[in-house]
């Protein structure tokens, strides 16, 4: 039901042009890969290598998208800095090694702002619960690519 809440809002603020169709496509591709059951059955471990040689840290590497978790939004790079800071040391436990990103992104009349992401993150979903337990703003992401 989450999934499909998500997928609402993406479409509402796609066709109110605050969103990129861009960036549409790579929030629902990652509430889809959310989405995705997990492998009932276990795989031989040569095909398991072979099918997915990199972890989440390495793709990324290597520029794909990868599931992320939208922190916050702020008017400027430096208060976005900022902010990634202030996080960083309030979810220390969470955030770990894990890397952010920060986005400018045009929101017609609304101005300019610019998104922080962290990850990549095996379970987004996961993660937000976490934080939103500690009154955390937080939504399932996609940063890179």
């Amino acid at each position: 039901m989450a999934a499909a809440d998500a997928v609402r809002r993406l479409e509402i603020m796609n066709a109110s042009g605050l969103i990129t169709s861009d960036e549409y496509a790579k929030e629902r591709a990652a509430i889809e890969r959310s989405m995705q059951p997990r492998a009932a059955a276990p795989r031989p471990a040569a095909a398991a290598a072979t099918a997915n040689p990199a972890g989440p840290q390495e793709m990324a590497a290597k520029g794909g998208s990868q599931p992320a978790v939208h922190l916050a939004s702020y008017r400027s790079q430096k208060a976005a800095d900022r902010g990634w800071a202030q996080l960083r040391r309030a979810h220390r436990s969470l955030f770990g090694k894990l890397r952010h990103e920060i986005t400018k992104v045009n929101l017609g009349r609304k101005g300019t702002f610019y998104r922080l992401k962290v990850g990549p993150v095996k379970d987004a979903n996961g993660m937000c619960r976490k934080l939103k337990k500690r009154r955390q703003f937080c939504e399932a992401s996609v940063m890179g690519g």
